[in-house]
């Protein structure tokens, strides 16, 4: 008898429930993705609507949709939505500025059997044709060009790497272009040599750095000589910027066991007070706890007011050498902390930082 009755208040709460969830709103969407396919970056703002119906037998609210980002705005009907009737979500996404494909989300929060639904629009942008002073906004009298700062980034030691940019005759006759003042390391070559009046070329350098006796950032300045007029052209002046590193990717797992491994013994320095203008010397330790010959390709900080020297030779597997350096201030009063930066032939420790800190004082 009391399972029996038991069994009736279970299955009284069960239908009491199912019937509760039932007479609740069910939102339905025709689709809850969106592609806008390609779009033109000069478009501006596009916008897509959501169509749902409240497929439930109770009044659905939309309580807040949220967007995944600041360049997607979404609107939606306010009122609730009465069994079987239609709302919308609109959601507009601004391409402008945003040359990319994209992906965003919607966030829908409501009160129906589903209450927290994501939606989705995705494409891509197309970048807006540049205007000529946009592509070109360097002038060199009427030869323009992208950029003076020609950046090859990171060249592995005996890599050759090479670059373009372009370039514009914006005069009314022809214009010869050459490059001079090149280092050994570098070629350059225009295409073509004699630009007509509106036409575009390229001029592209190579860079070997197998030529190089550096490491760490380099940096050389050409300049573009227009007609052979080397007087008048001394002021068009390019600068290409490199860094040079050791290339670890060859190396096989028997030579990276076999590699050294640069431990900085000092952890920091500190120099205390030091009067403006005055030179202190200060020095580290480091350690190779590794298992072949530690090199140190090269000392510098990016403050020039710290100079080191590098060791004159390797540094022997199990041994310590200590590395002196020297801080002269300026005329700037107060703390200061920077970095004194180590480049070693170490895969595991290529960048090493000391910190050196001193307080200038009158």
């Amino acid at each position: 008898m009391f399972r029996s009755l038991l069994f009736s208040l279970f299955l009284c709460i069960a239908m009491t429930g199912f019937s509760q969830y039932r007479e609740k709103p069910v939102i339905s969407f025709v689709s809850r993705g969106f592609d806008f396919g390609n779009i033109k970056e000069e478009t501006g703002k596009v916008t897509h609507d959501f169509v749902f119906t409240n497929t439930g037998k109770a009044p659905l609210v939309i309580q807040q949709v949220t967007a995944s980002c600041g360049c997607t705005t979404p609107s939606w009907t306010k009122q609730p939505i009465a069994p079987r009737a239609k709302g919308k979500i609109t959601v507009t996404y601004s391409a402008t500025g945003r040359p990319e494909t994209f992906t965003k989300t919607i966030t829908v929060n409501n009160n129906s059997t589903e209450s927290i639904v994501q939606l989705s629009i995705h494409g891509t942008v197309i970048a807006q044709p540049l205007s000529q002073a946009q592509a070109f906004p360097i002038a060199f009298g009427k030869v323009k060009l992208k950029s003076t700062i020609i950046p090859l980034g990171e060249m592995h030691k005996g890599e050759k790497k090479v670059m373009s940019i372009p370039v514009l005759n914006t005069s009314d006759s022809s214009i010869t272009l050459s490059i001079g003042n090149l280092p050994k390391h570098i070629t350059a070559s225009v295409q073509p040599k004699t630009l007509s009046p509106g036409q575009k070329g390229s001029i592209q350098f190579s860079c070997n750095t197998s030529l190089i006796n550096e490491w760490g950032f380099r940096s050389d300045k050409v300049v573009l000589v227009g007609n052979n007029d080397v007087a008048s052209s001394k002021n068009n002046v390019l600068t290409i910027t490199g860094f040079i590193s050791e290339d670890f990717s060859k190396l096989t797992p028997a030579q990276k066991v076999a590699t050294p491994v640069a431990a900085l013994l000092t952890k920091q320095v500190s120099l205390g007070k030091i009067k403006c203008g005055e030179t202190v010397k200060g020095k580290f330790e480091i350690r190779n706890t590794g298992k072949s010959p530690l090199i140190i390709r090269k000392i510098f900080s990016d403050c020039n007011c710290i100079t080191a020297q590098l060791p004159q030779q390797g540094i022997a597997v199990g041994q310590t050498a200590t590395i002196s350096f020297s801080v002269r201030t300026g005329t700037s009063i107060g703390q200061k902390i920077e970095n004194v930066n180590l480049m070693t032939n170490s895969p595991a420790t290529t960048d090493l930082q000391l910190p050196v800190s001193w307080e200038t004082i009158r």
